[in-house]
């Protein structure tokens, strides 16, 4: 093989090596900021937000409730959590459809 074809060659694998390492630390970084453990108690501070967390280890199945302290992860079997969410659903449809008005 020709010294130049070899050094692209080895310079095109080096890149790919690259690439791929890029996009797994990428994938950790986004692993580290999810709920790795839940609480079943009932949050006493205004929410006023809310998503879902699929299950993807570390990271465990959970809903994640916004409010004024911050992210909350919650076990979202909980009949309580289930009502809030939809209430928040509920909310967000009211909001983003508005009333009809009369001419």
């Amino acid at each position: 093989m020709h010294p130049i074809v070899f050094r692209l060659a080895c310079l095109a694998l080096l890149a790919g090596v690259l690439a791929l390492m890029v996009q797994e630390s990428e994938a950790v970084v986004d692993k580290v900021s999810c709920c790795k453990k839940v609480s079943t108690l009932k949050i006493n501070i205004p929410i006023s937000g809310f998503r879902f967390q699929r299950k993807d280890p570390p990271c465990v199945k959970a809903v994640i409730f916004k409010t004024t302290e911050g992210e909350h992860c919650v076990y979202w079997r909980l009949a309580w959590v289930m009502a809030k969410v939809k209430e928040l659903r509920a909310a967000n449809k009211n909001s983003t459809n508005p009333s009809p008005t009369t001419l």
